[in-house]
């Protein structure tokens, strides 16, 4: 697995919060020091988000460097649906394209004008298939992989359609090959992402599909560079899609794929509760969930600048203040672009999680239990790990020694 966050060693102080915080308990202390299990992160940032030294950072090269020695003859940034409640209230759509563009882009290509084709196709894959319920937004990848990891048997729930930022390069890319007459190789598609997990989308994707993204810019790394260009003056430009730009704010993909029975869900911890709601049985007569990892959805992304109630605040007014010049690119293709299976994917047979058997589930279960029962129960972390579940989990895997627990060791003493 790729890997979307870097760890600085020497600036962990071993506090534990980052641990305490993941929310698949992916993160262990050894030697007072943070150490990340690869196969177990989901790429959340939810680590980036409270650690108070700075330890973590998006794995990512200087994007000005990438740009200015890049091969490419046409380089198109992909807007984030978030990206315009970065900018206080009043500020024109137009000056924020420009100030993308000045960074040395030659388009912009707005994710909300794919959020509204997605938001669609969701509608679609919803009224066509009736035996599964809920769907599962795929939207997050964090949650997908959330669900990979901790909810396997929720795999069949994922709706299975590629994500705004997906589509959008694809059609960004056609679009630069039609109009500059350029090969697929001479064009770079850089996606300005609210968060980690959208880099580890574009490296390795979970579905049987390459990403059109060539490269994934955290927006806060350009985030000083753009604001100081947004001043300059307007420029003709596209707007976005108001529909495919509720899509920045928890509830919105469901709200603009016209859904009524659904649950829009954000931050790790409720949407744990809704999936262990929709694994015992209990949402089955719910059509959709939204499960978005970030606190009131992609505003609430890690690599953002602005809280993400005054984010999502500066969306709603523009929703509400737009004009009628919203022009929504590629609509009228729809029905040819669903037919043809665009939007649609399927796991690779890496993607498919191992499912244990119930019988090894149980046996598993039961000596975990057994070790689980040994220790104190007091969730110190003294010894590693966030809980004495997780710290008996280790032990079952042969990842840790049961006396690692510093309270048995004293008793045993």
């Amino acid at each position: 697995m790729n890997f979307s966050i870097m760890f600085d060693k020497e600036k962990c102080k071993g506090c534990t919060n980052c641990m305490r915080r993941c929310p698949t308990q992916a993160i262990r202390l050894i030697d007072e020091k943070a150490f990340i299990n690869n196969s177990k992160c989901i790429h959340c940032g939810e680590c980036v988000k409270i650690c108070p030294y700075d330890a973590y950072t998006p794995e990512s090269i200087e994007w000005n460097e990438e740009m200015h020695y890049s091969p490419y003859k046409c380089k198109i940034a992909i807007i984030s649906t978030p990206t315009y409640g970065q900018f206080p209230k009043g500020t024109s759509i137009c000056n924020v394209q420009n100030s993308i563009k000045k960074l040395g882009f030659d388009f912009v290509y707005d994710a909300s004008w794919s959020a509204e084709l997605v938001s669609k196709a969701i509608n679609r894959k919803i009224n066509e298939v009736k035996d599964i319920r809920p769907f599962i937004s795929t939207n997050c990848p964090a949650s997908v992989r959330l669900i990979k990891s901790r909810y396997p048997s929720l795999m069949d729930n994922l709706i299975y359609i590629k994500e705004p930022m997906v589509i959008g390069a694809m059609l960004a890319r056609e679009k630069a090959k039609r109009e500059f007459n350029l090969k697929d190789e001479e064009i770079g598609v850089f996606y300005i992402s609210p968060c980690p997990a959208k880099l580890l989308a574009v490296t390795d994707p979970i579905g049987d599909y390459q990403s059109s993204v060539d490269w994934v810019i955290p927006l806060n790394t350009i985030f000083g560079d753009m604001y100081r260009e947004i001043k300059k003056g307007d420029i003709s430009c596209s707007y976005p899609s108001l529909n495919g730009l509720k899509w920045g704010v928890a509830g919105g993909q469901a709200e603009s794929a016209n859904l009524t029975n659904y649950i829009a869900v954000h931050g790790m911890e409720n949407i744990i509760q809704i999936l262990d709601e929709i694994e015992n049985g209990n949402l089955d007569n719910v059509d959709y969930v939204e499960a978005l990892a970030c606190v009131e959805g992609c505003v609430g992304g890690s690599f953002n600048v602005i809280n993400p109630y005054i984010a999502k605040n500066n969306i709603e007014y523009i929703l509400k203040n737009a004009g009628d010049n919203f022009n929504i690119e590629d609509l009228d293709k729809f029905d040819e672009m669903y037919d043809s299976g665009i939007f649609k994917f399927k796991l690779k047979a890496e993607d498919n999680p191992i499912k244990l058997n119930m019988k090894e589930a149980i046996i598993k279960n039961e000596k975990i239990m057994e070790i689980n029962a040994l220790l104190p129960g007091l969730d110190c972390g003294s010894c590693g790990a966030p809980t004495c579940y997780a710290h008996a989990e280790d032990v079952f895997n042969n990842q840790s020694e049961l006396y690692d627990c510093i309270v048995l060791r004293a008793k045993n003493k």
